[in-house]
C-alpha cells in the first residue's frame, strides 16, 4: 500500500505506474500520494460539478499537479518517506494530515533531485530547503511553481515535521530548518456568504425528492454548526442524536466534539433520514449516500458548487459555509471560547480573524452615521 494511504482509499501503490502530466514524471510515491487525496480533499475551486475536480489544498493550489518536477526523487529518499509515514500512522496521526505531508516531503524530494542537489535527507542542508521556498512561491512564468503564500507555509510545516521525525530518530544531529523562517502570510479578511446568496441557495433545495432532501440537510449543517467538509464527508449514522439534537464529529488531530444543532436542522435532517430509508444504499453506515454509495468530500464539495451555479451566485465552496458561521456567530454577539469549541479551534488566531471581518463589516455599516461628510 501507499505510505500512510486511506483505509478504504481503493488505491495500492502495485497498480500504480509512472505517470506524466505536462511533460513532466510523478515519482512513483507522488502518484500513490496524490490518488489517495483526489478522494480526501475538495474539489476544484472555482469550478462547478461538471468542471475538473482535482483536491485543492487550503491555498487553492492543485494537490496533485503540484508534484510535477523534472524528476524523481531516488530510492533512498522515498525508504525515509516509508518511515516517517509509519512514524505518523504509529502516533496516530490522521489520514488526511499523513497525507498532506506525504505530498509535502514528496515534492520536495523530487524538486532537490531535479535542481541536483542532494537526495539523502539527512545531507540536505538550509540552502537546498531555501531555494525550494523560493522555487514553490516565485510566479509560474518565472520558472516557479506560483503556489499562494498560505499553500507555501503548510508545506514547510509538513516538511519541517519530516525534519523533527529525522532528529528524534537520530538520523541528524539538528533540522536544517531550524534557524529558517516560515512564509509570511498576509492577513486577509475572512470571505463570507451574504444572506440574500444563502437565501437564494436554499431555494434551489427546496424540492422533495432525495437529493434535495439530501442537500438541504447538508446545508443546514454547515451553516447551523459550520463543519469541516472532511467532517461532515466522514459523518456516520451512529454519530446523529436526532432526539437530543446532537451531533458527534471527529476533527483535526483525531479530537472529538459533540455539537448542537437548531430545531429547523432537526426537521432538515429528519426529513432526509426518511428518504434514506427507501434508498438503495440504506444500509450503509455513512450518513450521506447517493447513487454510488457514501458521498466522499469531493462529492460534498461538487454538490455545493452545483447548487450555487443552480441558485445564479458567485461559486461557494463548503470552507465559505463555515466562514460564514463563524463570522455570523460572533456578529450576533457569540461568545468566542464558545466559538473555538464548536469549530474545533486550538488557538485564538482563528478566531482573530473572524473578529477582524465583523469589526470591518461594523465600521462599514457605521460609517455614514459618522462621517463628517453627512454633516456638511
Amino acid at each position: 500500500m501507499c505510505p500512510g494511504s486511506i483505509p478504504g482509499g481503493g488505491t495500492s501503490l502495485a497498480s500504480l505506474n509512472l505517470q506524466r502530466h505536462d511533460n513532466f514524471a510523478l515519482p512513483k510515491v507522488a502518484s500513490c500520494f496524490a490518488a489517495t487525496a483526489h478522494d480526501n480533499f475538495p474539489g476544484n475551486k472555482g469550478g462547478s460539478g461538471a468542471r475538473n475536480t482535482l483536491p485543492h489544498d487550503t491555498g487553492g493550489n492543485p494537490m496533485p499537479t503540484d508534484l510535477t518536477t523534472r524528476a524523481a526523487a531516488p530510492p533512498i529518499w522515498h525508504e525515509y518517506e516509508i518511515g516517517f509515514q509509519d512514524w505518523l500512522e504509529e502516533v496516530n496521526r490522521a489520514p488526511m494530515t499523513r497525507t498532506t505531508y506525504g505530498v509535502a516531503v514528496t515534492q520536495l524530494g523530487a524538486f532537490l533531485a531535479s535542481r541536483g542537489m542532494p537526495t539523502d535527507p539527512t545531507i540536505v542542508t538550509r540552502e537546498h530547503l531555501g531555494e525550494w521556498m523560493r522555487h514553490m512561491q516565485r510566479p509560474g512564468d518565472e520558472g516557479g511553481q506560483g503556489l499562494t503564500a498560505q499553500t507555501a507555509l503548510q508545506r514547510y510545516r509538513s516538511v519541517s515535521r519530516f525534519f523533527a521525525w529525522l532528529v528524534k530518530e537520530d538520523e541528524i544531529a539538528e533540522s536544517p530548518m531550524a534557524k529558517m523562517t516560515p512564509p509570511q502570510v498576509p492577513e486577509k479578511l475572512v470571505p463570507v456568504v451574504d444572506d440574500d446568496s444563502l437565501r437564494r441557495l436554499f431555494r434551489t433545495v427546496a424540492g422533495t425528492e432525495f437529493e434535495d432532501r439530501r442537500d438541504k440537510a447538508i446545508l443546514s449543517l454547515f451553516i447551523d454548526v459550520g463543519l469541516r467538509i472532511a467532517e461532515m464527508a466522514g459523518l456516520r449514522l451512529a454519530d446523529l442524536d436526532i432526539e437530543e439534537r446532537e451531533v458527534r464529529v471527529m476533527g483535526k488531530g483525531r479530537r472529538e466534539r459533540v455539537l448542537r444543532f437548531t430545531k429547523p436542522t432537526r426537521t432538515d435532517l429528519m426529513r432526509y433520514l426518511r428518504k434514506r430509508a427507501a434508498h438503495a444504499h440504506h444500509d450503509a453506515p455513512q450518513l450521506w449516500i447517493g447513487r454510488s454509495g457514501a458521498m466522499t468530500g469531493s462529492g460534498i464539495y461538487r454538490m455545493v458548487a452545483r447548487r450555487a451555479d443552480q441558485a445564479g451566485v458567485e461559486h461557494i465552496h463548503p470552507h465559505q459555509l463555515r466562514h460564514t458561521f463563524a463570522h455570523q456567530y460572533l456578529r450576533a454577539g457569540g461568545n468566542e471560547g464558545n466559538l473555538m469549541k464548536v469549530t474545533g479551534w486550538k488557538s485564538r488566531s482563528m478566531v482573530d480573524r473572524y473578529g477582524a471581518s465583523v469589526a470591518a463589516e461594523r465600521a462599514a455599516e457605521a460609517h455614514d452615521e459618522f462621517s463628517p461628510r453627512m454633516r456638511l
